[in-house]
């Protein structure tokens, strides 16, 4: 089915708040949401529409509750529903814009760090528990990340966003500010954030700063993780179907040079020093 339109998911947030709502602009919701954002006059709110059956409104709602400690760096919750089927979600606005496509990749590595310290430090006991299997597909990276499976640490789990990467982080200038798109949250071991966050820098072109990343996370959480490049190669197994679809998130956040084929080559070449 198709998905709602603009004018359709601002009427929708008008009936949840019992208000009117103006348009500011469009949000980057990547793939499978229309996220806009949208003002009372006084407050602004983002409303998300998601596809028709998605679950993802009634999780994100028991993972926002969660969220308190991280205090102005998460949305809050205002109101709930569905339109013809599809589960609408508002939520506060947070301050922030994308990354500057000219900012250093190590800042980035080192302001995602900071925040997905914090965000370690929260309780995901009864969310989704992920992983839950090895891969099955028959690929040489699937075979060697099926593998991997038993090197991994799936004990100390916590709060994990389950898709932490650049574009879903607001930033001021070079610092980041706040964090969205929390539906997909699971209860997981750290290392699914951390290698996530790690093939987003290497996709953003610097394996340098995937790194500096994961030192950093270590001595901003005090945890090591041993296991990482094992999760590497899991997050790359995740991504290699699919990679060349996600120039639509870069495009979203201002990075229409992080092109289909550029993002081939360099999942590619990851996966190559990964299986070396």
């Amino acid at each position: 089915m198709t998905a709602l339109s603009t004018t359709e998911v601002i009427a929708t947030g008008e009936r949840l708040l019992s208000r009117p709502l103006r348009l500011v602009r469009e949000l980057s919701g990547g793939q499978d949401a229309v996220t806009i954002l949208a003002t009372d006059g006084t407050e602004s709110y983002v409303v998300r529409a998601f596809s028709q059956e998605s679950p993802a409104v009634g999780h994100e709602i028991g993972v926002l509750e969660r969220l308190d400690p991280l205090g102005a760096m998460a949305p809050r919750l205002i109101a709930y529903g569905e339109e013809s089927g599809h589960p609408v979600i508002v939520t506060t606005a947070l301050d922030g814009n994308h990354p500057d496509p000219d900012l250093p990749p190590d800042v980035i590595a080192e302001q995602m760090a900071s925040a997905l310290a914090r965000i370690h430090q929260l309780d995901g006991t009864g969310l989704r528990p992920e992983p839950q299997e090895p891969p099955t597909r028959t690929s040489r990276l699937s075979v060697r990340a099926h593998a991997q499976w038993e090197r991994l640490d799936l004990s100390g789990r916590v709060l994990t966003h389950f898709d932490f990467w650049c574009g879903n982080a607001l930033w001021n200038n070079d610092r980041l500010v706040g964090v969205v798109d929390w539906n997909g949250a699971r209860w997981a071991p750290r290392g699914v954030d951390v290698a996530w966050c790690r093939q987003d820098l290497v996709l953003l072109g610097s394996v340098a700063a995937a790194d500096h990343f994961l030192r950093s996370y270590e001595e901003r959480s005090g945890h090591h993780v041993p296991d990482i490049r094992a999760w590497d190669v899991l997050a790359a197994e995740h991504a290699d179907p699919h990679v060349e679809s996600w120039d639509v998130n870069y495009a979203g956040i201002g990075r229409a040079d992080i092109t289909a084929a550029i993002l081939r080559k360099r999942l590619d070449a990851w996966i190559d020093e990964l299986l070396g």
